[in-house]
C-alpha cells in the first residue's frame, strides 16, 4: 500500500477534503521523473515504429498527411498557409484555424517530410505520457503512476490517432496533460496557461477552455474561472464567426452545418432526428472513453472538461464523429486518465488499493489493443513491403523537383515535400505535369480509371498526355502538350 505524506499546494483553494493536500512519498522526484520519463520513451517507441512501418507500405487512411505536409512546407519557407490540395490558393486557415501549427516549422525545415509529421505526433504523445505518469506517481506512488502511464499511452483513442496519421489535435494533447496535471495538484492559474493556447489549435478548443473555467468555479476560484469561461467563449465565437469566414474562400465556417445547431431553430423535428441517428455509436462512443478508466474519471470534476468535445461530437451528423476510429478521441484521453488520478487521490478505500486499480488498467489496455491499430506490429505482414511498393517508388521517382502533379491521396504526403500537389478530384486545378493514380486507393467508388490518359485529358481538356508508367497499381501520365 502506497503510503502518504502532506505536501504544500500552490495557488489552491480551500478544498473540503483533506486529502486534496496530500501525495504519495514513494520515490524521490528524480526517480519518478526517471520513471515517467521511461514510459514515456516506450510509447513513444512503439508508436514510432507503427508509423515508420505505415509510411514504408504507403498505407495512407486520409488526404490530411499530405495536407498538414503542405501547411509545413509552407510555414518553414515562410509563406502563408495555402494548401493546393485544397484547392487553387486554398488559405488553410479558413478551413481549421490551427495556427499553433507553425512551432514545428523549423523542425520541418531539417527534416522535409511527412514522416516527420508523424514522427513529431508520436512524440507530442509520449510528452502527455511522461506528464500523465510523474503526475500520477507524484500523488499515487511511482508504481502506480507507471501503471496509469502506460495504461493512458496504449489507450484506444491515443493508438486511433496515430494511426489516422497526423492531425492539428496532436499538439492540444500535452497541453491538456499538462493542464489537467495542474488541476490535480490544484494549481489553478499554471492550468489556465497550460491549456490557452489550445484556442490557436483548432477552432472547437475554446470550449475546452471555457470548460476547465468550469472547473475552476466549481473548485471556488470565481475570478480565474470567469475569465476562462468568457475567454474562452469568445475564442470560440471569434474564430467560427469572424476569423474562418473571413478566410473561406466561400465566406463561411466550413463546419458550421456538421452540427443540429444550424438546423435547431429552423426545424426542431430534424434537429432531433440528427441528434437520435447512430444512437448506438454515439452511446458506445461515451462508454468507450469513460469505461478505460472504470469510469472512475467521473468522480473528479475534471471529468466536465470532455462535455465540450462530446457534445460536438454527438450532435454532429457526420458518422466519422461518433466513430471510435480517427484523430477525435485524443483530447479526451488525458482528460479522464487525470480525472482518475484525481478521484484516486481523493478516495481513501480506492487510493489504499491505487496499484491494483492501475494493474486493471492496464491489463484491459492490452487487450483493447488486440482490436486497435497496435496489434498490427505483431502482424508479420508489417515488417514486409507492400504489394504496391515497387509501383510507389517508381511512380515518385518520375515526378521531378518542383513538378506539378494532380495526384489522389496515396502519394500526396510523400510528394508535397519537392513537388506542387493537387488533389486530382478538385475542380479549377491548373494543368499538371504528371497525373498519378492508384488504382487501389479506394478512392474511386470502385471504378479506378483503367487508361490513365483518357483519365487524363478528361480532366484536363485540351492538353495531351501519354502514358509513362502502369505498375503494381500506379500508373502515372506525363503531359506532352
Amino acid at each position: 500500500m502506497d503510503g502518504l505524506a502532506p505536501v504544500t499546494r500552490s495557488g489552491s483553494p480551500t478544498v473540503g477534503s483533506a486529502a486534496a493536500g496530500w501525495q504519495a512519498p514513494e520515490g524521490d522526484r528524480r526517480t519518478r521523473l526517471v520513471v515517467a520519463g521511461a514510459v514515456g520513451a516506450l510509447v513513444t517507441a512503439l508508436y514510432t515504429v507503427f508509423s515508420l512501418r505505415q509510411w514504408h507500405r504507403f498505407e495512407v487512411p486520409s488526404w490530411d498527411l499530405g495536407i498538414f505536409t503542405q501547411v509545413l512546407r509552407r510555414y518553414s519557407e515562410l509563406q502563408a498557409p495555402v494548401v493546393t490540395i485544397k484547392g487553387e490558393g486554398f488559405m488553410i486557415l479558413g478551413d481549421h484555424f490551427h495556427p499553433l501549427l507553425a512551432v514545428l516549422a523549423p523542425v520541418y525545415r531539417l527534416f522535409p517530410s511527412g514522416l516527420t509529421l508523424l514522427v513529431v505526433q508520436d512524440v507530442l504523445v509520449g510528452i502527455s505520457v511522461v506528464i500523465v505518469t510523474a503526475c500520477a506517481a507524484r500523488h499515487l506512488g511511482t508504481v502506480t503512476g507507471a501503471g496509469i502511464g502506460l495504461a493512458y499511452g496504449l489507450s484506444w483513442g491515443l493508438q486511433s490517432a496515430v494511426a489516422a496519421q497526423f492531425h492539428e489535435v496532436a499538439l492540444a494533447v500535452p497541453l491538456l496533460a499538462a493542464c489537467c496535471a495542474a488541476l490535480v495538484r490544484h494549481d489553478h492559474r499554471a492550468a489556465a496557461l497550460w491549456v490557452a493556447p489550445t484556442v490557436l489549435v483548432k477552432e472547437t478548443m475554446g470550449l475546452t477552455v471555457a470548460a476547465v473555467g468550469v472547473v475552476l468555479l466549481v473548485r471556488g476560484s470565481r475570478r480565474l474561472g470567469g475569465s476562462l469561461v468568457a475567454g474562452g467563449l469568445v475564442a470560440f465565437w471569434l474564430t467560427t464567426n469572424v476569423i474562418l469566414p473571413a478566410l473561406n474562400p466561400d465566406g463561411v465556417w466550413a463546419y458550421a452545418d456538421d452540427s443540429i445547431l444550424a438546423v435547431l431553430l429552423s426545424d426542431p423535428g430534424q434537429a432531433v432526428n440528427v441528434l437520435l441517428a447512430g444512437a448506438g455509436a454515439k452511446l458506445l462512443l461515451v462508454l468507450a472513453v469513460l469505461a478505460i478508466t472504470g469510469f472512475l474519471a467521473l468522480r473528479s470534476p475534471i471529468a466536465l472538461i470532455t462535455v465540450p468535445t462530446f457534445a460536438w461530437r454527438l450532435t454532429s451528423d457526420v458518422p466519422y464523429h461518433w466513430s471510435l476510429q480517427w484523430h477525435y478521441s485524443a483530447v479526451l484521453m488525458p482528460v479522464v486518465f487525470l480525472a482518475l488520478v484525481d478521484a484516486l487521490r481523493l478516495l481513501p478505500v480506492l487510493r489504499a488499493r491505487s496499484r491494483w486499480v492501475a494493474a486493471g488498467l492496464v491489463a484491459t489496455s492490452l487487450a483493447v489493443s488486440t482490436h486497435f491499430p497496435l496489434a498490427d506490429l505483431a502482424e508479420a505482414r508489417s515488417y514486409r513491403p507492400s504489394a504496391q511498393d515497387g509501383g510507389a517508388h517508381a511512380a515518385l521517382a518520375l515526378v521531378p523537383e518542383g513538378g506539378v502533379v494532380a495526384t489522389d491521396i496515396t502519394l500526396m504526403a510523400y510528394l508535397a515535400p519537392r513537388a506542387h500537389v493537387y488533389w486530382v478530384g478538385n475542380e479549377g486545378n491548373p494543368v499538371p505535369d504528371y497525373v498519378v493514380v492508384n488504382r487501389h486507393s479506394g478512392v474511386y467508388g470502385g471504378n479506378p480509371p483503367q487508361d490513365v490518359v483518357d483519365y487524363a485529358t478528361d480532366k484536363f481538356p485540351g492538353a495531351q498526355f501519354i502514358e509513362v508508367l502502369d505498375e503494381d497499381g500506379f500508373a502515372v501520365a506525363e503531359r506532352t502538350g
